[in-house]
């Protein structure tokens, strides 16, 4: 019995050595014409705001389409303001970006109010060791979380609903699932929902016989029979037009489709994958989506962080690419490249991500308005720019806490590029190696490059 014992306490402490700890939190509409609306956040982010792209989707004219983002953290709940119209107000001052440690109201607009109420228990999100699955590769422990979650899914047949902002990387998800799981030598098969034309839907999907409508002039296979033995991906399905949407839930459930113009129905098997850039859960709220499809899609939901949010994976992902598109497997990105990449906002995510490093292949220069067009005065920061009127609200700890952050992301890699390495620049800067390195690994790795041991 000891030897029992002794076993289960080393299994459950190698497991926190792979646990993702942060603290969750209940977002609750005190006031405003959405008043008493309700959601958890616990592990992703949560976007607040009137766009169909947020979790929490309020009817306060007042309120932004993106508005605010509510983020889970090891020290805290993370309140971002999403550039919104009207603002976000803490304790009577307007706020940016403000750790909560408990609870606390905000004021969005004029007249939502929304409470905070941070948990006091941790919540722990299990990620892998690893830093790729599939194709996919990370360095972030959000996108880890993801990748441990789609590990345990591979070994299983479930249905998986992945859910995330659009260029998240959701489809090369989808394949490496696909890649890692039995039906790997079998079809990946692709349908976007958001581009078949509404009258087409049913056939596109299930087939149709010859004859069968005008235009029919053939039989035609659908993407479920095409998938049989594999994988059929439904990208876009936030898209689907209703009055399509039973037609689906049927097949999902019989795992039999018919053809249009056909009369027997004929038996596929697949793993079904599906995606969206909508918050379907809202979606289902508001009526936008069936709810019973939508539970038939969510046996398995994982919700796929913005590279905003997981800026750790920036140098990795962009070296990558510029790998890929340059046919060079040495080459790496110049420091000034990479302070530049680590300062921009990604509102395109990995797909922009890509785009970019494709132009900086094509100009060779790291020039943000040559890379970033337009965005690049609205979303590439100067890294030293803080709103002291909105330190006001915190505690000193806060406050300190947040301009030393601003130091380092403004100030550090100038210093490392400098003094050649992180050794000399530790030396200049009067801080210890070890201190150094931790404040970059902090900030994601930003400006450890050309160290010279």
């Amino acid at each position: 019995m000891p030897d029992s014992i002794d076993d289960t306490t080393r299994e459950a402490r190698l497991a926190d050595l792979h646990t993702l700890v942060v603290r969750g939190a209940e977002l609750t509409v005190s006031a405003g014409p959405d008043a008493g609306r309700t959601i958890l956040a616990e592990g992703s982010s949560v976007l607040v705001g009137t766009g169909v792209a947020c979790d929490l989707r309020l009817s306060d004219k007042l309120v932004s389409r993106t508005h605010l983002e509510v983020s889970c953290e090891r020290d805290g709940v993370r309140i971002v303001d999403r550039g919104s119209r009207n603002g976000t107000f803490f304790q009577g001052a307007r706020v940016r970006d403000v750790l909560l440690t408990g609870d606390a109201e905000l004021v969005l607009g004029t007249h939502t109010r929304i409470t905070v109420n941070a948990s006091q228990e941790p919540v722990r999100l299990p990620f892998t060791m690893g830093t790729s699955f599939g194709g996919a590769v990370a360095h972030s422990e959000a996108m880890r979380h993801v990748f441990r979650l789609l590990e345990m899914v591979a070994a299983k047949d479930v249905t998986v609903l992945l859910e995330g902002d659009s260029g998240t990387g959701k489809e090369v998800l989808a394949n490496a699932l696909h890649a890692e799981s039995s039906r790997r030598n079998g079809p990946f098969v692709v349908v976007d929902c958001g581009s078949i034309p509404e009258h087409l839907v049913e056939s596109e999907l299930f087939g149709h016989e010859k004859g069968s409508f005008t235009g029919a002039t053939g039989t035609h296979v659908g993407r479920f029979e095409r998938a049989h033995g594999g994988t059929i991906f439904l990208d876009e399905i936030g898209e689907l037009p209703l009055e399509a949407q039973p037609k689906l839930l049927r097949a999902l459930e019989s795992r039999t489709v018919r053809r249009v113009g056909g009369r027997d129905p004929i038996a596929f098997d697949v793993r079904v994958v599906a995606a969206t850039n909508r918050r379907l859960k809202e979606a289902v709220r508001l009526k936008e989506f069936r709810e019973d499809l939508f539970y038939r899609l969510a046996v398995v939901h994982v919700v796929v962080p913005r590279l905003a949010d997981r800026r750790d994976d920036i140098p990795l992902l962009a070296e990558r690419f510029l790998r890929q598109i340059t046919a060079d497997p040495a080459a790496t990105l110049a420091p000034d490249l990479a302070r530049l990449l680590s300062a921009y906002a990604w509102p395109g995510n990995v797909r922009e991500l890509r785009n970019v490093i494709e132009r900086f292949a094509t100009f060779q220069q790291a020039d943000p308005v040559m890379l970033f067009g337009d965005a690049a005065s609205e979303h590439v920061a100067s890294g030293a720019a803080v709103d002291l009127g909105a330190l006001a609200h915190l505690s000193y700890a806060d406050a300190k806490r947040t301009l030393m952050d601003a130091y380092h992301r403004a100030v550090l890699p100038g210093v490392i590029e400098q003094a050649g390495g992180v050794p000399r620049a530790a030396e200049r800067l009067g801080m210890s190696r070890t201190n150094l390195y931790r404040v970059l690994q902090e900030l994601g790795g930003i400006g450890a490059a050309g160290e010279d041991g």
